[in-house]
């Protein structure tokens, strides 16, 4: 699934009073009250409140995605999609105003929290054990632009050779076969990351051959072509703990805010708008790491 980037201004544009609509709202003079005190509001509310103020209008379509803390402390964040297009709705803690936009990282080192988070990503990877530079890739082995990312990323493995690239799973809900995909991939990893690399290739390759109701067999198959053995893969893929190390990825992920995937990061800093398999995308991408690897610790 491909996200829609919103800059920083972004949020200047639309600010929603809410107090009105939302049964809990807090007063004006609690504005003041300690963010930690705010509690996340539940989608019901949140619902109530976009068809009182976009229902006179038909065509605008919403869905709400997810209602979380937001990474801005006090503040409620909504991920939701509208008119098919994503986008990010912040609730001040008071319950008074709405943010539509979207938050950067800042100070001194604005990628170094996103960073230090990454340093649980202990997915399938390549390169060498002490990089001068990281790249996160958290995908969906069903999503399409995934498989059109991942040519740029083999790219990029090819012209930094001190750069680690480490492949996560997120496996997304609407993608009905993705998750079995994941739990193959995580088993695979363990077994021999080199051959992981093979099916995850062969997978993305296979995508518009892959169904549902025949996923194990074909997955299986494509694990035996990457030099793997199959009967093992699929056994392990069946346990608990590869569900649980697929949550694992997906929590990771989560905690760092992402909407979709593919959602990369280099050195902590997220790439948006995610890279396409154009000339111009990769000459993009491959500055932004020219860059993180000349400020590797600053």
């Amino acid at each position: 699934m491909k996200m829609t980037s919103w800059p920083l201004l972004a949020v200047l544009f639309a600010v929603l009073p809410l107090s009105a609509q939302i049964p809990d709202a807090k007063p004006a003079s609690h504005a003041q009250e300690s963010a930690t005190e705010a509690k996340t509001l539940a989608p019901a509310d949140v619902e109530q409140v976009l068809q009182r103020i976009y229902g006179y209008d038909s065509s605008i379509q919403w869905k709400i995605l997810r209602v979380r803390n937001a990474p801005i402390p006090g503040m409620t964040e909504v991920l939701m999609s509208m008119n098919n297009e994503f986008k990010r709705l912040f609730i001040t803690a008071d319950g008074r105003y709405g943010i539509i936009g979207d938050w950067m990282p800042f100070g001194p080192d604005p990628y170094g929290p996103a960073r230090e988070k990454l340093r649980a990503a202990d997915g399938i990877s390549r390169g060498p054990e002490r990089p001068a530079v990281v790249m996160v890739e958290f995908s969906d082995l069903q999503c399409p632009h995934c498989k059109m990312v991942q040519p740029v990323l083999e790219r990029l493995a090819a012209d930094f050779h001190q750069m680690k690239i480490v492949f996560q799973q997120y496996p997304m809900p609407k993608h009905l076969w993705a998750g079995t995909a994941a739990r193959y991939a995580d088993c695979a990893g363990r077994m021999n990351n080199a051959a992981a690399l093979k099916f995850i290739v062969a997978v993305y390759e296979n995508q518009d051959e892959i169904l549902q109701a025949t996923a194990d067999e074909k997955l299986k198959g494509l694990a035996q072509t990457a030099g793997l053995d199959a009967e093992k893969l699929s056994a392990c893929a069946a346990t608990p703990a590869a569900e649980a190390q697929v949550k694992k990825s997906m929590a990771l992920a989560d905690s760092l805010g992402i909407l979709g995937t593919p959602s990369i990061f280099v050195n902590g800093r997220l790439l948006e708008p995610v890279p396409d398999a154009s000339d111009a995308s990769y000459e993009r991408v491959k500055k932004i790491v020219q860059y993180e690897i000349e400020h590797a610790g600053k």
